[in-house]
Order: structure tokens, then C-alpha cells, then sequence
């Protein structure tokens, strides 16, 4: 993907993208469209067995039988820019998807989709002078390389922006349209991690008065997952589950359905989830694996339900989860995003990685900003200092954070970068850490700022690490909506009317 350079912007730019966009008087602005494919014909290949559509949505298959699509509703001066396609299932290898004219069969590009996750957007620009060829024609979609490939097509409610669709970009700025996405299903993501990530932003941009229509856009994207009173989703993998989480890292969401729904009987799913995986220093890992993710994923909707019912065993249980993983993982030095006991020592892995370290911060911020009523946080503030002061030094000329942060060559992470920022900022706001947290945390999201499509995604996230790190240190980027919501948390924790 490519990104539009913005290398320096004033200190009024960048108050104006933490307090929301700026209208002018007389210059009436325009959203952008998607002009939505109808379906002409697609491979008949069912489902793989396990796996289900979420919410009931639509999906076809692209494979050597190509997927056609046309736009029988085309406007005649239509010119759109790109054309897009979602995933409809995670993506576990490599796949090329050519894009051709299905009469005369020029090539319009490729699709390069490297281990998709769910919900991700993937586009190829067009010309101008598509536009003709694109409306009498239509388009065909075939696989060059990989297994099948399933996109979105229909459904009920399944936003225009997940379809697969031509992009008509307005005139609207990048973030008024980021906001507009923000209050959709566009931006849903897998009950995990992910859905986590986007639901804590959500409520933290709810908040702030002028987007106080985020509460009931979180609690839209809850009903996807919460159908008759009961927990019913498909987790990273596709895979169907019915009440139960499939592991520490799908436990985040369930910190934002505390927070709207308290006394939810389903909070007793998260429960049971990290009774059962209690290592001998009560650290909640999946088998003997450490990761950082669990401090944010375990320790922060941990201390939310624990803060909740007012119990303080739970919320010890909370801090434990920060302090044991702080040990395990970060040395004043070196951070390692995973740590396991093998042959008498401990195997550690992603070194340094941008992701990583957010997650840990992540943790220790908002975990112990819901727990600050306790008088046993010292060691804990001091720890978050010091991987702060730690992390600092890294930031790089245009805010961000390269995927590995001691790497300066390697290109950025807009994702990491923002949760680490968001971390820099709820410190300096409640006094952990100095003013420079602040400084560099804005400095941060005006970087992440210029990563914006024109229809307001979020681009240049490294993708996810399902496989090793070669993917990771490599140029290749996606539009992923989980960047969208750290985006929005980091929007809300330099949100300057707000004090803590």
C-alpha cells in the first residue's frame, strides 16, 4: 500500500486531529462511496468443515473458477479509485488473486494476500480510464496461488465498505471518514483480540461528547457475538464457539461487555477461562507459554470485573498478571513478547517487537488506571516507568515505531505504534510519567494519521504473526481494523478536556 507523506505538521494540526475534524463554513464536504458488486457467478465450494460465516454473512470462493462480478447500477461519471474485497475466512498461507476484464481479459492487478485475518480489506488501485471498461465489462477474480479464498458478499447488515466493492473517494478528510467507519460494523473484527482492541476504543471515544454515539456502535457490535443471552462467534480461526473463550487472548472483549453490561451472566465465561490456566506464580498463560498479550488481554479485563464486584482477590490476580510477565519478559534491555520454559532454560521469542511491547504497556496502563484506588501499585508504576523511558528511545523522526523497535531501518507498525502511544498517554495523564510521554504520544498519532485511506481505514499495520518473523520484518502492510481501534484509544487518551 502506498502512503502519502505527511512529514511535518503543525502543533493546530495536531490538536485538531485529537479533538475530531474541523468544518468550514461554505465548503460543503461529500463521504465516500462504495459502489457494491452483484454477485454474476462464483465457484461452488462450501465452507471448510468446522468453519462458519460470521453473523449469518454471505461469502463466496475465488479459486481457479473465477469469482465474476458486475455493477449494473454503475453512475456514468463514476471514477473510482480502487477496488476492494474482505476476507471471509482466515487465511493460514500466501495467495496472489488477479483481477481481469472479464471480456477482453486485461489485467487490472493482483491481490497480495498474505495469511488475511478475518474482516481485513485488501484493494488494488485503478485508473481513471478503468472506469468504462470496468462498468461494460465487469470484473473476474481468479487465484494464481494459494488455497481458495473467501470474501464477503452479502448480508444483512453487512456494511457496503466489506463488500466487495469500487472505492469513490469524497472530499471529506481522512479523519472525519475514519470516525464515519468507526460508527459501523466496518470496523468489526474477530470476538478475540481484535474485536477487544476496537470495542476499548469505542468506549473510550465514547467519552468525549462529541462522539458519546460510540457507546451504542460498541454495544451493535456485541450483538453480533451475543445472540439470545448467549456468547456465539468464530474465534481467529474461523472456527465456531459457543460459549466458552478460546483462550487468554479472546478474553479482552469481555472487559468492554463489564463495563456496559456488569452484571452479565457471561462474564462467568472469562472466569472459567482463566481459572482453568493458572500457572505456580498464578500467571494465566495458554499451556507454558508466557506472552505479553496477557496483560492486556487477562490483566486489564480482569481488573475491570474485579473493580466491578469489588473484590480484591480478583483484583491481586489482576497485578499478578503484570508483575509476573514484567519478570518473564523484560530485562531492562531486551523485551520478548514470549517466554517458555524448554530443557532447563527458557526459549524466548519476537525480540523487541513493536506489537509486543504494546500489548505489556497496554497491560500496565489501563490495568492499573482502573486500579488506582489501591495503595500497592509502587513497584508496578516504577516497572511501567522504566519500560516507558525504555521504549522512548526508540521512537522514531515521524513518531512511529519500526516493527522492531531497535531496527530503525525496518519499515513502522501503526498498530504497535499507537498502543504503545496510548500507554505514554494514560501515564502522563495520571501522573506516572512526564510530560515528554504526552509530546511523544501526539507526535505518534499524527504519524499514524497519514497512514489513512481516503475512506478513513487504517493502513500500515504489520500483519498478524501466524507465522515467523520474516512477514514481520519485511515491507508488507495491511489495512486491519484492530489498528483502528488502538487509533481510537490513543484518540481519547490525549482527548485534552479529559483529566484523570
Amino acid at each position: 500500500m502506498k502512503r502519502r507523506h505527511f512529514l511535518q505538521r503543525s502543533a493546530f494540526a495536531a490538536s485538531a486531529t485529537i479533538i475530531g475534524p474541523i468544518a468550514f463554513a461554505g465548503t460543503p464536504l461529500s463521504r465516500s462511496r462504495y459502489l457494491s458488486a452483484r454477485v454474476v457467478s462464483s465457484p461452488d465450494i462450501p465452507m471448510p468443515a468446522g468453519k462458519r460465516e460470521p453473523s449469518g454473512w454471505k461469502t463466496a470462493a475465488v479459486g481457479a473458477i473465477p469469482l465474476v462480478l458486475a455493477w449494473p447500477d454503475f453512475p456514468a461519471d463514476a471514477k473510482p479509485t480502487a477496488l476492494r474485497i474482505t476476507v471471509g475466512m482466515d487465511i493460514r498461507d500466501e495467495k496472489l488473486i488477479e483481477a481481469y476484464l472479464l471480456q477482453s481479459g486485461r489485467v487490472l492487478g493482483t491481490f497480495d494476500i498474505r495469511f488475511g485475518c478475518l474482516f481485513q480489506v485488501y484493494e488494488i488501485p485503478l485508473a481513471p480510464t478503468d472506469a468504462a471498461d470496468v462498468q461494460r465489462e465487469g470484473i473476474a477474480l481468479r487465484l494464481t496461488k494459494g488455497a481458495e479464498l473467501r470474501v464477503f458478499t452479502e448480508g444483512v447488515a453487512l456494511p457496503a465498505a466489506l463488500q466487495p466493492h469500487l472505492l469513490l473517494p469524497g472530499t471529506a478528510d481522512a479523519m472525519t471518514e475514519y470516525f464515519t467507519r468507526m460508527d459501523s460494523l466496518a470496523c468489526i473484527q474477530s470476538f478475540s483480540w481484535q474485536e477487544g482492541c476496537v470495542l476499548d476504543g469505542l468506549l473510550d471515544l465514547s467519552a468525549m461528547p462529541a462522539h458519546a454515539n460510540l457507546k451504542n456502535t460498541a454495544r451493535q457490535h456485541l450483538e453480533r457475538f451475543i445472540i439470545n443471552g448467549k456468547l456465539n462467534y468464530e474465534d481467529t480461526s474461523s472456527v465456531a464457539r459457543e460459549g466458552t473463550a478460546y483462550g487468554i487472548e479472546g478474553t479482552l472483549p469481555f472487559a468492554a461487555l463489564a463495563k456496559l453490561e456488569p452484571q452479565s451472566p457471561l462474564l462467568e465465561i472469562a472466569l472459567a477461562c482463566w481459572r482453568e490456566r493458572h500457572d505456580a506464580e498464578d500467571a494465566i498463560i495458554d499451556g507454558r507459554q508466557t506472552s505479553s498479550e496477557g496483560a492486556y488481554t487477562v490483566g486489564y479485563p480482569l481488573a475491570v470485573i474485579a473493580k466491578i464486584r469489588k473484590d480484591d482477590a480478583l483484583e491481586k490476580l489482576a497485578l499478578t498478571q503484570l508483575r509476573v510477565r514484567q519478570a518473564r519478559l523484560f530485562d531492562g534491555e531486551t523485551f520478548w513478547r514470549t517466554s517458555e520454559p524448554k530443557d532447563g532454560d527458557f526459549q524466548k521469542g519476537n525480540r523487541n517487537w513493536a506489537r509486543g511491547i504494546a500489548w505489556q504497556m497496554l497491560g500496565f496502563a489501563r490495568t492499573l488506571r482502573e486500579l488506582k484506588h489501591r495503595d500497592d501499585l509502587d513497584d508496578l508504576i516504577a516497572s511501567f516507568k522504566q519500560i516507558s523511558e525504555w521504549i522512548l528511545s526508540y521512537q522514531r523522526p515521524d513518531g512511529l515505531w519500526s516493527v522492531f523497535v531497535d531496527k530503525p531501518e525496518l519499515t513502522p507498525d501503526t498498530a504497535g505504534s499507537a498502543g504503545i502511544a496510548v500507554a505514554l498517554a494514560i501515564g502522563e495523564r495520571e501522573g506516572w510519567l512526564e510530560p515528554k510521554a504526552k509530546i511523544a504520544a501526539t507526535k505518534t498519532l499524527v504519524g499514524v494519521q497519514s497512514y489513512l485511506t481516503p475512506d478513513g481505514f487504517l493502513g500500515g499495520v504489520t500483519q498478524a504473526n501466524k507465522v515467523g518473523e520474516d512477514l514481520q520484518r519485511g515491507d508488507y502492510r495491511v489495512i486491519y481494523q484492530m489498528g483502528m481501534g488502538l487509533m481510537a484509544q490513543l484518540i481519547a487518551a490525549l482527548d485534552p478536556s479529559k483529566s484523570s
